[in-house]
């Protein structure tokens, strides 16, 4: 992790590598002057730069007898959490960039009303976004790089200069977090030879040894035996496919006194994704080592929600497996039965994410839930409709989307709700069993909640798909090309607040 440190001055023990000031719209000139000397602002304004959002502007000044590197960067409103998120992240961008061991963060002066520390929550919240944003500037996925051919990653320091010290106190948990982004990212950026349902596990059992010293947790993990015995036939039928076998995996974490309630995390864990018999063609399969990135989302974020000590209890639950072609694969016509008894025609392969879904949620169930929330790369459909950046949310219970939606404002992830009207049930209408796994093209994303809500039990539930932002083409905010490790922070957020 980076040395983050927080003070109200700038540093007066040395010059600095790199200085790095927000600005926000075009600011106060005499006060421009007083800082940076009226050149510089001429040189700035010669170069259209106006403290616009995504605008920098960059000069070498002398300090004694050293230089020190300027940047400026525009800001958007700083009350939006990814806009800091984002300064942060291209703060440490320009270090790296620059060869710098230590970089500075200038926010006084130049970002007018955008940015206040009078509420004492809300800069502690500044100070956990801005602490993420830094740590994931100099996240890179180089586990096949060869040492000497990776990016170089020069900053080591971070010093936020602020009104206030306030932010501070929220600098750890912001490290926490982005760590368990970072997780996250690793998980999905892996190709799937490594990250297989059996790497889910041993890594869900590193994690859980990992804190059990301190902590009440635990680890089960079932196997395709033990898992035919609960009868999870939809979730079974998908793995009967691939020669690796599949994995259930249960990670609990019980808070030390009295505990809000109990919160079921459930993660779609398909490692890859061929289509099986409706198969993708190449360009659809080539990323789909990123089908399991809600496994990878909660089994991050319980890690991080037992450290950073939230008061619910928590479940993280992966049905992982791999969706392949072959002889033992399911087809096309087949009859599927869940381990609550319910029946499913399959009249998709490709539709697989749901049929593991489905079992994970009536195992959830039993543990009697404060609430179950699930999170799944599940449909095309959904990116069609919200684009690549948005997350589609669905639920009946409006004070749960309420709670789920204010946490993801608070964290800086975009999502959106999604209706569920009960008259589009009839697309999964089956003539062989009580249902089929897919319905018509139009309405796809939303006919896949529909199919999920058949096996919430009675539970309070939510879904959330992450098909368009789980992998990013093109990097955007704090997000490089990749895995994101979206919506991680929004849980860890929702899982700190009070669920009504």
């Amino acid at each position: 992790m980076l040395q983050l440190t927080w003070t109200t001055a700038l540093p007066s023990d040395s010059p600095s590598p790199v200085v790095v000031v927000a600005v926000r719209d075009e600011p106060d000139a005499a006060a421009f002057d007083a800082r940076f000397g009226r050149g510089v602002r001429e040189a700035a304004t010669a170069a259209r730069f106006a403290g616009k959002a995504g605008e920098s502007f960059a000069f070498t000044a002398t300090q004694g007898d050293r230089l020190e590197r300027i940047v400026l960067l525009g800001v958007g409103d700083l009350r939006d959490a990814a806009a800091l998120r984002n300064l942060a992240h291209d703060a440490v961008r320009q270090g790296h960039a620059a060869g710098a061991s230590r970089v500075v963060l200038d926010l006084r002066t130049f970002v007018g009303n955008a940015l206040s520390f009078d509420d004492a929550a809300a800069a502690v919240r500044a100070g956990d976004l801005i602490a993420q944003g830094a740590e994931l500037g100099s996240y890179a996925y180089e586990h096949y790089i060869a040492p000497d051919k990776r990016a170089p990653k020069s900053v080591r320091e971070v010093v936020v200069v602020a009104p206030d010290g306030k932010p501070a106190e929220g600098s750890h948990r912001g490290q926490i977090i982005a760590s368990a982004i970072s997780r996250a990212r690793d998980f999905v950026n892996g190709p799937a030879a490594l990250v297989t349902p059996t790497h889910l596990a041993e890594a869900a059992a590193k994690i859980v040894a990992s804190l059990e010293a301190d902590h009440d947790v635990a680890l089960v993990v079932l196997d395709r035996d033990e898992c035919s015995r609960r009868n999870m036939g939809c979730f079974l039928g998908v793995a009967q496919g691939s020669d690796e076998p599949p994995r259930f995996i249960h990670m609990s974490y019980r808070p030390r006194g009295a505990s809000k309630g109990r919160v079921c995390l459930i993660g779609k864990g398909v490692t890859f994704d061929s289509g099986g018999y409706s198969l993708k063609p190449t360009d659809g399969m080539l990323d789909m080592k990123m089908d399991m990135a809600g496994a990878a989302a909660v089994i991050s974020a319980f890690e991080a929600a037992v450290r950073v000590g939230v008061a619910y209890e928590v479940h993280a639950i992966v049905a992982a497996t791999e969706n392949m072609v072959s002889g033992h694969a399911y087809r096309l016509g087949d009859v599927l039965t869940a381990s609550n008894g319910k029946t499913v025609e399959i009249n998709n392969t490709d539709a697989e994410g749901r049929l593991t879904l489905a079992d994970a949620m009536v195992y959830a169930s039993k543990l009697e839930p404060t609430a179950i929330l699930d999170f799944a790369t599940l449909t095309g459909a959904c990116m069609i409709a919200l684009g690549p950046r948005i997350a589609g949310v669905m639920s009946k219970d409006d004070a749960l989307v309420d709670d789920w939606m204010a946490a993801a404002t608070r964290s800086g992830e975009a999502m959106w709700r999604l209706p569920l009207p009960d008259d589009l049930k009839e697309q999964l209408k089956s003539k062989v069993a009580e249902m089929k796994n897919t319905g018509e093209r139009y309405g796809g994303a939303i006919t896949a909640g529909l199919f999920l809500s058949e096996f919430t039990e009675g539970c309070r539930w939510l879904h959330v798909d992450i098909a368009g932002p789980a992998m990013v083409s093109k990097p955007y905010g704090v997000a490089t090309v990749g895995g994101s490790g979206f919506p991680v922070a929004t849980i860890l957020e929702f899982l700190s607040g009070d669920l009504r």
